[in-house]
């Protein structure tokens, strides 16, 4: 990237790092494992084969009280199928609403989990459909996001924030003037106080700024977890750092698609993997015993070109809007 910057300086106004999408995880340790759930029902009097019971009552009362706000605010509460888009149904509930700020909508569906299951004498960690639950929200300071919570124990929960959100945010409490075009910034006033408001990211406490969402989620966890303490444990499941470069006007339009055609055609996959951290033998050849697979695609949208490696769960891309 620093070569990269250093060749085209010249036509660089300037350069933003920063997260993009980012997953946060939160799980209760204590039930990562089958004897957490074995200590909770003893902690609680209750047998391994009242657990069945046991999960649907509180599985219920964790629905109701997740619902609840959005029901009293008389906003959408709908119960969706896997082939409903829930980010298109919320952002569509929003603009109907004229919603700039505050919760959205509340929308459940099934999703395959990792969850417990009473076997003989023991219990054991299963996946098995449950009930999830989504919060939308256009928070104050974290822009348009999501929080998720699987209603059935160990409650896992998920919140995804946009990093370009939360800068949007932060420019507009500065008084820093941008144009921004879908989730990049064509055009900022002022590029280093910019990157140094980015910067802010990396000393965020996560763990304080995401537990109330955790608490709205399930407002009844201090009591679920009275006799068993069990308080979430925040990890990045998925994260997405974007590097912006800022061109000066109609730089892009002649480099997009020299630099598109060089990434497609130049790079193999051996390159790729090199770079994402994977031993290569030292002729330059991939492994014989590497059983992964790597995926090379370009697309082109409203929002720009772009052409993307993906392996094993991550992904590198580059994308061209002028």
């Amino acid at each position: 990237m620093q070569q990269f910057i250093a060749k085209f300086e010249k036509e660089i106004q300037g350069v933003m790092s920063g997260f993009d999408r980012v997953l946060f995880r939160g799980s209760l340790r204590r039930l990562n494992h089958s004897k957490g759930m074995k200590w909770y029902l003893a902690e609680n009097n209750i047998l391994c084969k009242q657990y069945e019971d046991h999960v649907k009552a509180v599985s219920q009362k964790v629905k109701k009280a997740a619902l609840e706000p959005f029901q009293q605010q008389n906003l959408l509460v709908k119960h969706v199928y896997g082939r409903d888009d829930k980010e298109q149904i919320a952002r569509a509930f929003a603009a109907e609403r004229g919603i700039t700020e505050g919760d959205v909508c509340a929308l459940s569906t099934v999703e395959m989990a990792p969850t417990f299951q009473h076997d003989k004498t023991d219990m054991v960690i299963r996946p098995r459909p449950c009930l999830a639950i989504y919060h939308y929200r256009m928070d104050p300071e974290f822009g348009w996001m999501h929080a998720r919570i699987q209603t059935w124990f160990p409650f896992c929960i998920h919140v995804c924030i946009n990093g370009r959100e939360w800068l949007s945010r932060r420019m507009d409490r500065e008084g820093l003037r941008y144009f921004r075009q879908e989730n990049c910034f064509p055009w900022v006033e002022d590029v280093p106080r910019a990157q140094q408001l980015f910067q802010e990211q990396l000393t965020v406490n996560w763990t304080e700024r995401l537990q109330p969402f955790a608490q709205r989620l399930n407002p009844l966890h201090e009591e679920i977890f009275r006799n068993y303490p069990a308080p979430y444990y925040w990890t990045g499941y998925q994260c997405e750092w974007a590097t912006d470069i800022l061109f000066r006007p109609g730089t892009l339009t002649r480099l997009a698609p020299l630099l598109l055609e060089h990434g497609m055609l130049s790079f193999s996959s051996p390159d790729v993997l090199k770079f994402l951290g994977h031993r290569i033998n030292v002729d330059g050849r991939i492994p014989s015993n590497y059983e992964g697979e790597l995926t090379t695609d370009f697309k082109s949208r409203a929002s720009g070109d772009r052409v993307k490696y993906r392996i094993d769960g991550n992904s590198l891309k580059l994308l061209g809007t002028d």
